[in-house]
């Protein structure tokens, strides 16, 4: 038997099994048919299948983190279109039905290609974004920054070491 784990642990089947062990089997299995089965929004991580990943090749999770991995595959509900590109720090977490849109457009012109009020959007590492937040085109939020429940995240917050809440969000906190 410890032939056949050693045999199997570089494997992506091996991999695969371990990751599903620390989300819950059932989350993993729903997870991996509606991804690989269906080829519903599939990209190299395993994400819930309530959520929505617009352009995968362009959302990043810094170092591999399992505990990103691990909220990307259970918080239900989110919408990512990260066509800019998203790239999301180690040790960060959020709750369900997160939005992250790295596209936006002017008022006049509608074509998302031409506005120059689209950017990509960076969250550091250690970062809580609570259930419902917006995070919209250019933000970048720094270290361990928590962002309140419902709030819309319009400008940056680069500094880190906050809590931001509100439409628009604003400090309330200084950590």
């Amino acid at each position: 038997m410890q032939k056949i784990k050693n045999v199997l642990k570089g494997t992506s089947i091996f991999k695969w099994y371990l990751f599903t062990r620390s989300i819950g089997f059932g989350v993993g299995l729903v997870n991996f048919l509606f991804q690989n089965v269906f080829r519903i929004d599939a990209c190299k991580y395993s994400k819930n299948y309530t959520s929505r990943l617009i352009a995968p090749n362009k959302f990043v999770i810094q170092d591999d983190c399992i505990e990103v991995r691990k909220s990307l595959a259970v918080s239900g509900g989110c919408y990512f279109q990260a066509t800019h590109g998203i790239s999301i720090g180690p040790k960060t977490i959020w709750s369900f039905n997160v939005i992250m849109v790295t596209s936006d457009h002017d008022l006049r012109d509608y074509r998302l290609e031409n506005s120059e009020r689209s950017g990509p959007i960076s969250i550091g590492e250690n970062c809580w974004l609570g259930a419902g937040v917006v995070v919209l085109p250019k933000v970048k939020l720094g270290p361990n920054t928590v962002v309140g429940a419902n709030s819309v995240v319009t400008k940056s917050f680069p500094t880190g070491n906050v809590v931001i809440a509100g439409t628009p969000a604003r400090i309330v906190r200084e950590l």
